[in-house]
């Protein structure tokens, strides 16, 4: 039976898959977990201590991944209705539930750093990224059945997934590397990232099971138009990245070393994807400026609540005292 095909219980053959699901509960938080600092520490560095350039960059970078998150990601959820897998129902469910978690988190980030959504439609870069974001959805009279399916799947997790978060996780991530505060901030683009990296591996699986069972769906038209997405995709980053740093670099920051990553992470999924597109990267630079981040992010294997010691662990806003405990 291929992956196509629905099923009423877990078919052994995709055992492996499971894995995500054990990732995804042992990873477990809520919003709850960063907010609370986020308001008492991070707002008050932001508001009285930082440039209005990097205030400009920062805000930038969250109207960029909340679009993201907040506009576009409704597609893991419905995924077992093109893919009728039980497991894939279950890592679907797990991972439209941690999209609700992003998307929650961020829209309270932008509401305490007084982050304009609504103005999104305004700002030309960000339509570059929604014009490239909803390729996955769009309509190809060309493309039907099976076809459609790993078309979809392909674009969303590659572009949505991989391409559009993490210049933007790199930039909000390096005040705290750098001892430029934001701290709790940076725990959360950490946490957001690990998962999107968890759902980025889970797309790549699901696509080598279709590549093996349904060869003839990977063909020379269907590379095409992923490799022509993919670099519509990178000439709307980059425009996003001068959008990002229009009124100045950061001083712990530099342009080149944001593309140089930028650039790293489209490699990655062109080779994963066996596409013949590669972009230039500095290994020298990326070993002194940018490692740090696949250290941080990309070779964690999975998110872990509790070795990270910024967040306010409660089940909500609650606050937990010891003392309360009867021994």
């Amino acid at each position: 039976m291929g992956i196509f095909e629905k099923t009423l219980h877990n078919d052994p053959e995709y055992q492996h898959l499971e894995k995500y699901v054990h990732i995804m509960y042992r990873g477990f938080w809520t919003p709850a977990k960063y907010e609370k600092l986020i308001k008492e520490v991070d707002a008050p560095r932001f508001y009285n201590s930082m440039k209005e350039l990097d205030k400009e960059a920062i805000k930038r970078c969250i109207m960029a991944v909340n679009l993201v998150e907040d506009k576009v990601k409704t597609y893991w959820s419905s995924l077992a209705l093109d893919i009728p897998q039980v497991i894939v129902g279950d890592v679907g469910g797990l991972f439209g539930m941690s999209e609700v978690t992003h998307r929650r988190s961020y829209n309270a980030l932008s509401e305490v750093l007084n982050v304009d959504t609504e103005s999104l439609s305004n700002h030309k870069a960000l339509k570059g990224r929604v014009e490239y974001l909803g390729k996955y959805l769009e309509k190809d009279s060309t493309l039907r059945g099976k076809k459609k399916v790993l078309k979809k799947l392909v674009l969303f997790t590659s572009l949505v997934e991989r391409c559009s978060l993490f210049t933007q996780f790199y930039i909000l991530m390096s005040y705290a590397y750098n001892n430029q505060g934001l701290n709790s901030i940076s725990a959360l683009q950490e946490s957001t990232a690990i998962e999107e990296i968890q759902h980025y591996s889970f797309g790549i699986d699901l696509i080598n099971i279709i590549k093996r069972q349904y060869p003839q769906l990977w063909d020379e038209s269907m590379i095409k138009l992923v490799e022509k997405n993919i670099e519509e995709a990178y000439r709307a980053e980059v425009k996003l990245i001068d959008w990002f740093f229009e009124k100045g670099v950061p001083g712990h920051l530099s342009k080149e070393e944001v593309i140089n990553f930028l650039n790293y992470n489209f490699n990655v999924v062109c080779g994963d994807l066996g596409l013949d597109i590669n972009y230039p990267v500095d290994m020298s630079m990326f070993k002194e400026k940018n490692e740090w981040f696949k250290v941080k992010v990309f070779m964690t294997s999975e998110p872990d609540f509790f070795d990270n010691a910024i967040s306010s662990y409660a089940s909500e806003e609650e606050d937990i005292d010891i003392n309360d405990f009867e021994l």
